[in-house]
């Protein structure tokens, strides 16, 4: 067994990331859903293949500003394009799309692209014996031919606005971009006129492209998980270098960090935990819920000064907590001496009470032992009857020492952690240095929950793994302070491989 604190603070750090990795991939994944980002970086693809246009132009890196625009519904790089929006408007494609909001599908397989490419370059009026002419005059051509709809026979919302700036131009072809038409006429030329042989090379273009748009959509999620992971790190106070200081400092916090960390290996899975339908989200969405609950407990982090300081600081401004404290002096200062002799009468009473007890199990004299009983009786009614005293008078003297407390923890807040921004945990030391653990957190969780496991369960491997918690109290350890519980969701990943395109 490997085990030092170097290792332990390490595989404390790499569970957190973990964790929130986790909760950042299932909120991504729910906007991907949501935003349809598989479709749009799939139609980027199709336009990049079909138009070879930029979706912006002559101003540095505001085509990449407008693929992210595209991907929330801010912009829409179909509008005013010629070729690409008649190729969404196929049957074939149109029909692989559900038919709402965005119908546009996330998944076209190359021999559907193939076919469809086909059909625009042969037309749709040709008999058989003439598909091999009639593609071989488009591709010389550079045209494809229009599908043979209007824009009445078209039921489909989003259908109708992409191809409406071109359905009613007159004639029935369409001129292709000069770059895409050249490369198709490369690929006819490469085929020898052979119309199977084109197909194939169709989709081997199809296939090429959908690895480069598989990279586009990890870029996009990169970037998403980013702004997710910042917004954990923040609203959940998720401060790494906080994080690593207590856990370098802190003996007790770094052993059950990695006892957590040993004991939860096996349900973090990625590829078990981020697939299956709703319920399974569900389930997932409990689990790291409840785990990073735990770590943030184990931690102290968390908010749990947020409302504490905010209300400590406002009191102290209140007028009325002032004059009540300074009301409170002024009967303390009267009311001081009679309580010290109500405490002193039954200190005394106390003491002779014990007296006659052991006085009275030394007598033998029946007489005796009865008027001791007797006196110890009265004794004990005098006791019940000043402690009722004692309480009512010193009831203020009581309001004073909490208040006095009060008072005093708040001019310590006031004096160590002042007006100090980005400062909600007594673990951490706010301002800057928070705010570039956040951007640590968030960079960590870029990398996505896999490549955390995966560094987890190796970690785990050469540390050895001790003692493991016991699965009924694993989730229940020793907290420093208490925190916030976090919040999660999770995502569900499409496994088709036959159909996979991008993500």
């Amino acid at each position: 067994m490997f085990n030092n604190v170097a290792l332990d603070v390490f595989i404390g750090l790499v569970f957190v990331f973990l964790l929130y990795s986790l909760m950042a991939t299932i909120i991504q994944e729910i906007i991907a859903t949501r935003f349809a980002f598989r479709a749009k970086v799939l139609e980027k693809a199709i336009l990049r293949m079909l138009e070879d246009g930029k979706t912006a132009k002559d101003i540095p890196y505001m085509d990449r500003i407008v693929g992210i625009l595209h991907l929330f519904n801010l912009k829409s790089i179909l509008k005013n394009k010629k070729v690409a929006p008649w190729f969404y408007a196929h049957p074939l494609i149109k029909y692989l799309a559900e038919d709402n909001w965005y119908s546009k599908p996330a998944y076209i397989t190359s021999a559907n692209f193939a076919k469809v490419m086909l059909d625009l370059l042969k037309g749709f009026d040709q008999p058989a014996s003439q598909s091999l002419q009639a593609i071989h005059d488009s591709v010389m051509a550079g045209v494809i031919h229009k599908l043979p709809i209007s824009l009445s026979d078209i039921a489909n919302p989003a259908i109708k606005k992409i191809i409406n700036t071109t359905a009613e131009t007159t004639g029935e072809t369409i001129e292709i971009n000069q770059s895409t038409a050249l490369f198709l006429k490369s690929l006819w030329e490469d085929s020898g006129a052979d119309i199977t042989v084109f197909q194939g090379k169709l989709e081997q273009w199809f296939n090429d492209m959908m690895e480069r748009a598989t990279g586009w959509f990890k870029k996009y999620t990169r970037i998403v998980l980013f702004v997710i992971g910042f917004a954990l790190a923040y609203f959940f106070n998720v401060d790494s270098l906080a994080i690593r200081r207590i856990l370098t400092t802190n003996r007790t916090a770094r052993e059950q960090m990695v006892q957590m960390a040993i004991a939860s290996q096996e349900h973090l899975n990625p590829d078990k935990l981020l697939t299956g339908d709703s319920s399974r989200l569900d389930s997932t969405y409990n689990l790291v819920a409840a785990d990073a609950a735990r770590a943030n407990d184990v931690l102290g982090l968390g908010r749990p000064w947020k409302d504490t300081m905010s209300m400590w600081k406002d009191s102290l401004k209140c007028g009325d907590f002032k004059n009540r404290l300074a009301a409170l002096e002024q009967v303390i200062a009267v009311t001081q001496d009679t309580i010290d002799q109500m405490n002193n009468k039954l200190d005394n009473s106390k003491r002779l009470v014990k007296a006659l007890l052991l006085k009275k199990d030394t007598l033998k004299n029946t007489a005796d032992s009865i008027r001791i009983v007797d006196s110890i009786g009265l004794l004990q009614q005098s006791i019940q009857s000043d402690n009722a005293t004692l309480t009512k008078v010193s009831a203020p003297l009581v309001e004073y020492n909490r208040m006095k407390f009060f008072k005093e923890r708040s001019e310590y807040i006031q004096n160590t952690i002042g007006d100090k921004w980005n400062f909600y945990s007594p673990n951490q030391a706010g301002g800057w240095e928070t705010f570039f653990g956040w951007i640590i957190t968030a960079l960590a969780i870029m990398l996505g929950a896999p490549f955390w496991f995966d560094l987890l369960s190796k970690l785990i491997s050469l540390r050895g793994t001790g003692t493991k918690i016991d699965s009924e109290n694993s989730g229940q350890p020793k907290p420093l302070i208490a925190t916030t519980p976090a919040s999660t969701a999770s995502p569900s990943t499409n496994n088709n491989a036959d159909q996979e395109a991008v993500g």
